[in-house]
């Protein structure tokens, strides 16, 4: 089978480039020919790995017609599109719809963020989206359920709710790791990823300074750039920084400024006693950090946004109140205290997370597109019609 993925790709310092990064090499590792058609942002210059064939600028209408008709010249079975509102070009990435309008080979694309649609615009877009796969996806039934509920789709049953893949990636014990990043005598929590508003930082940090007054080891590292795309991203790490200082916070926070491999990702969130998502959005639908911490059994707290909330149900995490340092705190600080409950939330973090890991994720994903290739076929037959002859006389 031959698969092209359409997406951000590495080296872009974006999740989702990542996301689709690890999709590609796990579809590789299980034999299948994969190809790549990247969206370049145009934030700054890229040199692609070769498996990027084709790349679409993200504001050329014209490239996203033309990345359709290479497709269909392709001998490929399949598309896997991975969506996200901001990576594509025009208004809420109408451009998208370009390609899939003249794509001819079935497609099943992810939707990274599902919303409740707060005008006709997004609405629309939307549900040509949905309307024009072949096959959609989504990481949580929650944004399954939005979308049920909120958008006109033409046939819900080609709708799946695959979870946000993980990778396996073995990097040490422990013990080993907390001693080379320095941490073996502290309670490490961690909030990793691309730095922005959105993630709630600063109630992270307004928390640590209740916690600091039961927990006197305890350690905030705050790990990740700021998000390229952030206009005001050296203002943003200014603000956190002053906080910091005004908070008399200096030595129980720690800034790591750098985009990670997935390596050293792995290695910070396995290095933590608690991982903390302190983010101020509720409507998110999905979340690498919060996979990555399951996966990897992790203690977590949480604020209450869409995915976590179903992620961390059965007592897999705690969730704390949005916006609110006192909630973190005391959370944390359980957990600092009660061993048990601290042993506890990570057996059933890594028994539920096991089950985000790639090897896994990829065979949901390989089935559903060898059953609509399958469908797709089976139609093209149906439509041959067999020539008759008239009978010689």
């Amino acid at each position: 089978m031959k698969i092209c993925i359409i997406s951000t790709y590495t080296p872009e310092k974006c999740g989702i480039a990542e996301y689709a990064n690890e999709l590609a090499h796990t579809l590789i590792d299980l034999k299948i020919d994969v190809n790549i058609i990247a969206i370049n942002q145009g934030i700054e210059r890229l040199t692609y790995p070769d498996i990027v064939e084709f790349v679409i600028r993200r504001d050329n209408i014209e490239d996203y017609r033309a990345a359709a008709e290479y497709v269909n010249l392709m001998d490929v079975d399949a598309v896997i599109l991975q969506h996200e509102y901001g990576i594509f070009g025009g208004r809420w990435g109408n451009y998208i719809l370009e390609f899939l309008s003249n794509v001819k080979v079935p497609t099943l694309t992810t939707l990274h963020t599902v919303i409740n649609p707060f005008d006709e615009k997004i609405k629309a877009i939307t549900e040509h989206i949905v309307n024009m796969s072949d096959i959609v996806t989504v990481m949580s039934k929650n944004a399954l359920n939005i979308l049920k509920r909120h958008y006109n789709i033409n046939a819900r049953n080609h709708i799946y709710v695959v979870p946000h893949g993980v990778k396996t990636i073995y990097v040490g014990s422990r013990e080993e790791i907390r001693r080379k990043l320095g941490v073996s005598d502290n309670f490490v929590i961690l909030t990793i990823g691309l730095l922005g508003p959105d993630k709630g930082i600063e109630y992270g940090i307004k928390a640590l300074s209740d916690i600091v007054k039961y927990i006197d080891n305890a350690l905030y590292m705050i790990v990740g750039e700021v998000h390229p795309k952030l206009s005001i991203k050296k203002r943003y790490r200014k603000k956190l920084k002053k906080l910091v200082k005004k908070l008399g916070l200096e030595d129980n926070v720690v800034f790591v400024e750098k985009f990670l491999s997935k390596r050293d990702y792995v290695k910070y969130i396995i290095a933590s006693d608690v991982v903390l998502l302190p983010y101020v959005n509720k409507m998110q639908v999905s979340s690498g950090a919060l996979s990555y911490a399951l996966s990897y059994g992790r203690a977590i707290v949480s604020t209450p946004f869409i995915y976590a909330e179903e992620m961390l149900s059965n007592n897999r995490g705690i969730l704390c109140k949005f916006k609110d340092p006192s909630s973190m705190a005391k959370a944390i600080i359980r957990i600092a205290t009660e061993p048990e409950l601290k042993a506890e939330l990570e057996a059933k973090a890594l028994e539920f997370g096991i089950r985000l890991r790639w090897e896994y994720v990829s065979l949901e994903l390989l089935s559903l597109i060898a059953n609509v290739v399958e469908l797709r076929h089976k139609e093209e037959v149906r439509h041959y019609v067999t020539p008759t002859y008239s009978e010689i006389s």
